[in-house]
């Protein structure tokens, strides 16, 4: 009999949002926004961690999860993030070394962001099953909305540039259907093995493979018009 791979998720979500103001507990839907992060992890990991430097997100938490209890065999611990971790220079990626470090007995760890709170537990599966033992990371993608290499920047003078050498707006190659489709992290689901994540230290070094998501579930909700539009599409899927 096979060895049981013990998986651990970590939710780790920030009080001090500057664009959208508690957009963490912001109701979408019918619950808060990251509600629907949480329940889409239970059952699916042997624990799962959520953790914010905010007492009133923690408590949202908590009162949501008070009747929690192991039935779907996940364990669900709700932690105050240390005050290093709570600064505004802190990055996500300290949050889950610290805490993979605190559970050294698990042999995955993945990192969810509330702010993605479309992706579904068949993403979650998906992206599972692409973890196998000759790869080190797997990370959800969706593709650009627009090709990146249709893309101007602004010169030195202040006039456009072609970010593409080809220059294709001047060169006539301006059909989008004519560039390459190119995908993007939509920051839903990031997983590795520990064992890589102790060494590389982030979900991008050695060999990584996308789970693909459609562009409907993979909004990263920054500003009140994201926001808006992932709730349109929830309550459309409802």
């Amino acid at each position: 009999m096979k060895n049981k791979i013990k998986k651990l998720c970590i939710i780790p979500a920030r009080g001090g949002s500057k664009r959208l103001l508690g957009k963490n507990v912001k109701v979408l839907g019918d619950k808060p926004l990251i509600y629907h992060t949480i329940d889409t992890a239970l059952g699916l990991f042997d624990k799962v961690i959520v953790t914010s430097d905010s007492e009133n997100i923690l408590q949202v938490v908590k009162n949501g999860y008070k009747n929690y209890s192991y039935e779907n065999n996940t364990i669900l611990e709700i932690s105050k993030r240390p005050d290093k971790l709570a600064t505004d220079t802190s990055k996500v990626i300290d949050t889950v070394i610290y805490y993979q470090e605190q559970n050294e007995d698990f042999d995955q760890v993945w990192l969810f962001l509330p702010t993605c709170p479309l992706r579904n537990k068949k993403d979650v599966i998906n992206a599972q099953n692409l973890l196998t033992k000759d790869v080190d990371s797997v990370l959800s993608i969706t593709d650009y909305d627009f090709p990146p290499s249709l893309g101007l920047l602004k010169g030195a003078q202040g006039y456009l540039v072609a970010y593409d050498e080809s220059d294709p707006w001047r060169n006539g190659n301006s059909r989008s259907q004519d560039h390459p489709i190119v995908s993007r992290p939509n920051g839903a689901i990031y997983g590795s093995w520990s064992k890589s994540f102790v060494v590389n230290r982030n979900f991008y070094k050695g060999k990584v493979l996308g789970s693909y998501m459609v562009r409907e579930r993979s909004i990263d909700i920054d500003t009140e018009l994201d926001f808006n539009l992932a709730e349109l599409i929830y309550k459309n899927n409802k």
